[in-house]
């Protein structure tokens, strides 16, 4: 029997499906992250019809939402290049079209994939995938603590290409 801890959590990201299996093959994180996770829920449809004396229900839609907490930092300061945070923050932000500011010409928001994965090795990988639409973000820097991004997400159908996570 073994614990999974924090310590063994990683968050992988992606703009598209092919990006994201080519952020794992090079093992690419989603930024710094601290804490990242995941609900499922169920709405139920009731089948109680008059004359019932229980209760009957079908399944209906499913939903999955998350939230995970990024470490805001510069991956290669001397290039300027960003970290993958970068990728999450403009997925969902989006400046103001050229006109007057509030004119609703801005961009739509994209749709990016996520990757939860535990780990406790090579051998031991537990993976949950969902395309994502990033639904809010909020920012938090601090005197004495590391700046961070506090993203949460609905996921764009059901999740994909999980491996043993739930089994």
């Amino acid at each position: 029997m073994g614990f999974y801890s924090g310590r063994d959590g990683e968050l992988f990201l992606g703009t598209s499906n092919t990006d994201l299996n080519s952020s794992l093959d090079n093992g690419t994180k989603a930024a710094k992250v601290q804490s990242w996770s995941f609900s499922s829920s169920m709405a139920v449809l009731e089948t109680t019809s008059l004359g019932d004396s229980d209760r009957t229900l079908k399944a209906g839609v499913r939903s999955y939402s998350g939230a995970c907490r990024l470490f805001y930092y510069v991956a290669n300061p001397a290039s300027g290049a960003d970290s993958n945070l970068h990728k999450i923050l403009t997925s969902a932000i989006k400046a103001g079209g050229n006109n007057d500011p509030g004119d609703g010409t801005n961009a739509a928001s994209s749709r990016v994939f996520l990757q939860m994965r535990l780990t406790t090795g090579a051998t031991d990988t537990r993976d949950i995938r969902f395309a994502v639409f990033i639904t809010g973000v909020s920012m938090n820097t601090a005197v004495g603590e590391v700046a961070s991004a506090d993203i949460s997400w609905e996921a764009d159908g059901a999740p994909y290409g999980f491996t043993s996570l739930i089994d």
